[in-house]
């Protein structure tokens, strides 16, 4: 090889070490970026799921309280129907809130079961074990 071909060798390596490196700090970035953002997701999550259960709590004693009141003649029969139709219409909000949190909580274990960089991931044909990988497994 010519020393002019082996300068433009070495130069395109070091070019594209500047470019790898690049990419593992654009990658790390990225990853801490994901690692706030899944982080705010909990917190969100957690005081979701405090809220509904207040409400969840709530709901049966409320329904007791309406349908005690009603029978007392405590409120008319319009106040009532009323009442109950905004609580059986809470009840489905929390149900669709539910079934909202457990595939949230669904995709946050996907995410956090994922390798974060390259460097966690096994290496091409290498098994967990060291040794090598064959198609025959």
């Amino acid at each position: 090889m010519s020393e002019v071909s082996i300068e433009k060798v070495v130069s395109d390596i070091n070019g594209f070490r500047q470019r790898l490196a690049m990419l593992r700090e654009e990658l790390n970035r990225s990853n801490r970026a994901m690692a706030d953002k899944m982080s705010q997701l909990g917190e969100t999550l957690t005081q979701r799921v405090r809220d509904l259960r207040d409400q969840v709590t709530n709901a049966p004693q409320n329904l007791l309280a309406l349908e005690s009141r009603f029978m007392t003649g405590d409120i008319p029969e319009q106040e009532y129907k009323a009442t109950r139709e905004e609580y059986r219409n809470q009840l489905t909000k929390n149900l669709r809130s539910i079934d909202e949190i457990r595939s949230l909580l669904l995709i946050m274990s996907q995410l956090e079961a994922r390798p974060s960089s390259p460097s966690s991931a096994p290496q091409s044909g290498i098994s967990g074990m060291g040794r090598p990988v064959s198609v025959d497994q």
